[in-house]
């Protein structure tokens, strides 16, 4: 009785309600925004040479012996990075990789700390560099800076799988990654003028993948590798409550529906009758037939509308707003900032993709996560020389629940 994706309703001895039968073992696919079996889901590491660092990639201040370790599926594959001279700063190995700008990415590597105590996982797609230094002992992560989310997974024998996800900017072949052997977060040093050879950061296991969460790891040697999509074989002749199916109550109209898990957390982002809940920084800013209107057509451009909001760090958002550009031209008229309660330098955490002129209305959707510190973000639309509109601004916790479960 095959049940996934099918979502077969059947009618429960308990109840008159119609009941949905769900396998369990399925994920949230960011790619493709489906829910997706686990069991015959696609995936790709785009990195060639995943677990050998003395080919495709390049060693810079850096040298990869010969010799190898133990790795964190106790094969003799992992290797080290060793200081190429005492004392060097940015010290690193590099690959580089294509992007396509718009689609979320994401990198990890496993790492185990040798005399250096912390790694720090850089990627730049040209326009915008994203880097994470991460603890190799604990997996903490720190100094973040242009990611959406971090994580970590503590492995057997000292090794630490690290990660970020993160929303590329650009489309190009000309990508690169980094894997950094530092001393302390947020400095490039490896501290001590270490002898020539000294150990530093044993490396393992390298993945770039499409996706908002680091998947099992793939290898890859010379090209790029994708799981095939399995055929899932569904032996279950019963609909029960084995640890396997999921039996859930679910009103018939609304089959398969969901909840998201918390309503628009921004003031009047319809615009539906004034600009009330937003700042607007200058008279350039006006409201216009149930949106915000912004006029820099003269120049005069100050800095578009924005508004503060309460967000928990660590907990992962979406934030989606509508934009039409009228006249004139803009590189993305969407950004998101970050900034602490001591009134600290704002920071960019997402940049909307170009407008074309006379286009219809784009709406862009991404997600990110308010770091350490992070109390508030800001909606700013900023051009120079451009009329645009912007509608329907939304930020919501990003996580669903099934209705009437």
């Amino acid at each position: 009785m095959p049940r996934m994706g099918i979502g077969m309703p059947i009618v429960s001895e308990t109840s008159e309600a119609a009941v949905l039968g769900v396998e369990d073992f399925v994920f949230l696919n960011d790619v493709s925004g489906e829910l997706t079996p686990v069991d015959t889901s696609s995936r790709t590491n785009k990195l060639v040479q995943s677990q050998t660092f003395k080919t495709t990639w390049t060693a810079v201040r850096a040298t990869i012996p010969n010799d190898l370790f133990e790795a964190p599926d106790n094969s003799l594959t992992a290797q080290v990075i060793t200081a190429s001279s005492s004392g060097n700063s940015n010290v690193f190995v590099n690959q580089v990789v294509a992007t396509t700008s718009g689609e979320t990415y994401t990198y990890s590597a496993h790492v185990k700390a040798a005399a250096n105590g912390f790694s720090l996982l850089l990627f730049s797609d040209g326009s915008t560099v994203r880097e994470v230094w991460f603890n190799a002992v604990t997996g903490a992560s720190s100094n973040t800076s242009n990611v959406l989310t971090t994580s970590f997974d503590k492995m057997d024998d000292g090794w630490v799988r690290i990660s970020f996800t993160f929303q590329a900017t650009s489309t190009t072949s000309s990508s690169f990654l980094r894997i950094y052997s530092t001393s302390a977060a947020g400095g490039f040093g490896t501290g001590a003028a270490f002898q020539t050879g000294t150990e530093l950061l044993y490396i393992w296991g390298a993945q770039l993948e499409e996706d908002s969460r680091p998947t099992a790891y793939i290898v890859t040697t010379n090209a790029v590798v994708n799981v095939a999509t399995n055929e899932l074989n569904d032996v279950s002749s019963v609909w029960d409550f084995d640890g396997t199916d999921i039996m859930l109550e679910v009103d018939p109209e609304n089959e398969g529906a969901f909840e998201e898990a918390t309503a628009n957390l921004v003031t009047n982002g319809d615009f539906a009758t004034n600009i009330s809940g937003w700042t607007a920084k200058d008279s350039s800013i006006s409201w216009s037939n149930g949106k915000i209107l912004v006029d820099n057509s003269a120049g005069n451009g100050g800095g578009g509308p924005f508004q503060n909001l309460s967000l928990t760090t660590g907990t992962l958002y979406e934030a989606t707003a509508t934009m039409q550009l009228l006249t004139g031209s803009t590189n993305g008229v969407f950004t998101l900032f970050t900034s602490n309660s001591s009134g600290g330098s704002q920071t960019g955490v997402y940049s909307g993709s170009a407008l074309v002129t006379g286009g219809a209305a784009v709406t862009e959707t991404f997600t990110f996560t308010p770091g350490d510190g992070d109390v508030s973000i800001q909606f700013n639309a900023d051009e120079t020389n451009a009329t645009f509109t912007i509608d329907n601004v939304t930020v919501k916790e990003y996580a669903i629940t099934p209705l009437n479960v």
